[in-house]
């Protein structure tokens, strides 16, 4: 019973030695990032490591890594160059993109006791983030399905004994038989070569026969076209002195025609410049008689129609000094009735912008028009008062109640008869009461304004008055 357990022991300890190894060899990568080369050849080989039996790389020595990676993925020559002791199959990777930009990942499984390749395949992925273990393990898994039980981790593995004398035989056998198809292989090529010669030989002749006779052809060929060349050229030279011939007395006829043409043409030339002087001169003494005209509606007031006739007064030409006048004029009108139009909007619209923004552009270009200006510079000052009128509303709705009382007052001085001025600025005793009223209830909520309003019925009124005194209280009381 004893040794019968000791058998059992040595049975269990030596039966790993035999198990069917595979030898995973380091990934070849190509065209692919530094990055994603270095996460997807970590995660085939962790996977590897975790799920199956294999020898890796690592444990190979240099020199014998170097001599098995020249093999490539030739079977024969990783069986001649490997320790059949340690492995039985070598997987083989690559890691590539393709002209797609996807990611190529290629396995190759070797038998080397069979010294054959057992599978091939590829699997594209569009990116590496594609390329999980779950999707690598499954590669494998159809790469090594016919040995996978074999070299899966954890499972038990076929005894090896015997095996390495029957790869030894076969190996010789496979050698002698090789030996003896390259011998027959030899004298194949050799028969093969001569009979090659022979036909090259024949080939080189006929060749020759039919070189010698094209080129027979070919001087017969061109000394006809060398005669038939020479006939056409002497044809071609005497069909060109006829043609030389005709056109010379062509082109006497031309130059006849055309010299009477230029005369018939410079004495048209010659009427045309004549009507156009006398037609210049008129157009000379309208223009100067128009923008008299034009002048004159300008001064009474008429605009519109004197626009209306510079504009078709410009287009006469006489080419001389009216031109520029008239053009000047034309476009003098033109800017001012375009300022004269807003200013007339900023009448309408009590607009006091509109109305003293343009009134000097207005004034200036009115006395350049006409010298002294025309009807409206003599009512400039009433069209002013407005603007002014205008600008002390609009401070009065804001509560700028000094500077309004300044424009009112201008207003007044430019036009006396303008009655609304002057009830404001009759009114102001009454207007200071407002004021006040309005500023005592701002008091509360908002003392600056509040201010600015007691300070403004000071400005205002004079010292007589009531509320001037009570503001000036007030402010004292507020600032205290």
């Amino acid at each position: 019973m004893r040794k019968l357990s000791i058998l059992v022991v040595i049975f269990f300890l030596i039966f790993p030695l035999f198990a069917d190894k595979v030898l995973f060899m380091r990934p070849v990568t190509r065209d692919i990032g530094r990055q994603d080369a270095s996460d997807i050849v970590g995660a085939l080989d962790t996977m590897m490591r975790d799920r199956f039996d294999i020898m890796h790389y690592r444990d190979l020595d240099r020199r014998q890594f170097e001599d098995l990676r020249r093999c490539g993925s030739d079977a024969i020559c990783w069986a001649d160059k490997s320790n059949f002791g340690d492995y039985e199959y070598v997987i083989l990777s690559l890691v590539s993109k393709d002209r797609f930009d996807e990611i190529l990942v290629r396995f190759v499984l070797l038998d080397l006791i069979e010294e054959r390749t057992i599978n091939d395949s590829s699997r594209t992925y569009f990116s590496s983030r594609d390329i999980t273990d779950r999707a690598l393990f499954s590669q494998i898994r159809e790469v090594t399905d016919s040995i996978f039980d074999q070299i899966r981790r954890g499972n038990t593995h076929r005894s090896r004994g015997g095996r390495d004398d029957r790869v030894r035989d076969d190996r010789h056998g496979r050698d002698d038989e090789a030996r003896r198809r390259t011998e027959e292989q030899r004298m194949r090529e050799e028969q093969e070569r001569r009979r090659r010669e022979e036909e090259t030989q024949r080939r080189e002749d006929e060749a020759r026969r039919r070189l010698e006779q094209e080129r027979m052809q070919r001087e017969q060929e061109l000394e006809r076209r060398r005669q038939e060349e020479e006939r056409r050229r002497r044809e071609a030279d005497r069909q060109r002195r006829i043609e030389e011939e005709r056109r010379r007395r062509e082109e006497e006829r031309e130059r006849e025609r055309l010299e009477q043409e230029r005369q018939r043409r410079e004495m048209e030339r010659q009427r045309e410049m004549e009507s156009r002087r006398r037609s210049l001169e008129s157009n000379a003494d309208k223009l100067r008689r128009a923008r008299e005209l034009v002048l004159e509606m300008c001064a009474d007031g008429r605009y519109n129609k004197a626009i209306e006739a510079i504009v078709k007064v410009s287009e006469l030409k006489c080419e001389c000094e009216e031109d520029a006048r008239v053009l000047a004029l034309k476009t003098q009108l033109l800017n001012f009735n375009t300022i004269r139009n807003r200013i007339l909007e900023g009448v309408r619209l009590l607009d006091h912008r509109l109305i003293l923004d343009n009134l000097d552009a207005a004034k200036a270009l009115d006395r350049a028009i006409v010298p002294g200006g025309t009807e409206f510079s003599r009512r400039v000052d009433k069209i002013e008062a407005i603007g002014h009128f205008a600008r002390g509303r609009d401070l009065e709705r804001r509560d700028s109640y000094d500077m309004a009382k300044e424009a009112y007052e201008k207003c007044l001085e430019l036009d006396p008869d303008k009655t609304e001025c002057r009830e404001w600025l009759d009114n102001r005793d009454k207007l200071a009461k407002t004021i006040y009223d309005k500023a005592m209830v701002m008091v509360r909520f908002n003392p600056t304004k509040a201010k600015e309003l007691l300070r403004a019925i000071l400005r205002i009124v004079t010292a007589e008055n009531e509320y001037f005194r009570k503001a000036e209280d007030e402010l004292k009381r507020m600032e205290f």
